[in-house]
């Protein structure tokens, strides 16, 4: 907080007070004055403390991995390395600490369930290969500079056929004791998600299932295997996809909706993204936004919604059977016709 805006409205609010006294009633409006100054005082005190906060929170964070994602398959007893690049955007000198963290779930949108205490006996797979920078260590990266970690990957001959997910975690390590003091404060993480396949296979089995292809949005009412939809009313979808094989899979595929005839009168492209093994992710549309139709006033009678998944080896259908009808207009045309018939009819005789 600045003083000269403490003093600005210091002096706002005693003018007022001065003004008020030669007005009315001084002692009351020197407790009223008095109050207002208080509630005002304190309300500024809040608001600079929130404004600092944020501040010097955001000036230190900046930070940043690239890529942010290794997806690759790899055989028992090869080797592979990739180089990853950490970039100190502010302009101190700070220590980063690097690590792998194993995970086997994510949520609905594909992001990890990180636990940090979580390990795996393939971790030993792993090594840097930079010869002044160790995995779990401290390194200093100067103000406005990037480090490139050479992560190297080496599969033994009898490695088992299986999946491989990690984050590769990097954090600022905030230490004013030196970099060997215990208590050390992690500021800022980012981090890079590592989907490693292991198999002597190029297209390892995959086991996809669509579920829960749904309708979310517009004027529906749900009759047994049926859904009658008013026609003139916009309609939202939602599905997901649920993994149940032992390799991760990517959703390529299609939002079709077709008419009585089988003929599409809409197309729409499923987002790419990876769905790992045993897991389930919800499905979006190739620009990232929940499946939507809008049909008009033409679209009338059965029509199918349908989404399809196909993989280099398996495919995956889910689809549901909707009726367009008029509802909405007739259901206006009703409610005309019970206006005009309560105004033109007869009057009642005595």
């Amino acid at each position: 907080m600045t003083s000269t805006k403490l003093n600005s409205i210091i002096h706002l609010l005693t003018s007022s007070l001065r003004g008020a006294t030669r007005r009315g009633n001084p002692s009351l409006l020197d407790r009223h004055a008095t109050l207002a100054m208080t509630i005002v005082f304190l309300c500024f005190c809040v608001f600079e403390f929130f404004i600092s906060v944020s501040s010097v929170h955001a000036a230190g964070y900046g930070l940043s991995i690239y890529p942010p994602l290794l997806q690759v398959q790899v055989k028992p007893g090869k080797t592979l390395t990739q180089v990853f690049k950490i970039d100190n955007l502010t302009g101190d000198d700070k220590f980063f600490v690097a690590r792998l963290v194993p995970f086997t779930q994510a949520d609905l949108f594909g992001n990890p369930v990180i636990n940090l205490q979580s390990t795996a006996p393939w971790l030993s797979y792993f090594s840097l290969a930079n010869s002044s920078v160790k995995l779990g260590e401290p390194f200093l990266i100067k103000g406005n500079a990037s480090e490139q970690l050479v992560l190297s990957l080496s599969v033994p001959e009898n490695a088992p056929i299986e999946d491989l997910y990690a984050t590769l975690l990097v954090s600022t390590y905030a230490n004013t004791s030196g970099v060997g003091y215990q208590g050390s404060l992690v500021n800022a993480t980012t981090g890079a998600n590592l989907l490693i396949t292991i198999s002597s296979e190029a297209f390892p089995a995959t086991l996809l299932h669509l579920e829960d292809l749904s309708i979310t949005q517009g004027l529906v009412f749900h009759i047994g295997p049926y859904y009658l939809a008013d026609n003139l009313t916009p309609l939202s979808f939602t599905a997901s996809v649920l993994n149940t094989g032992d390799f991760r899979a990517e959703t390529k595929g299609l939002f079709r909706i077709t008419d009585r005839h089988g003929q599409p009168v809409y197309l729409e492209g499923i987002l790419p993204v990876n769905v790992v093994a045993k897991t389930q992710r919800a499905l979006l549309n190739d620009s990232g936004q929940a499946f939507s139709f809008s049909p008009h006033l033409g679209t009338l009678g059965p029509h199918q919604v349908s989404l399809a998944i196909k993989t280099d080896n398996a495919n995956t259908e889910n689809s549901l059977n909707l009726i367009f009808l008029p509802l909405k207009l007739t259901a206006g045309l009703i409610l005309a016709l019970i206006f005009l018939f309560t105004i033109f009819s007869p009057p009642k005789t005595a």
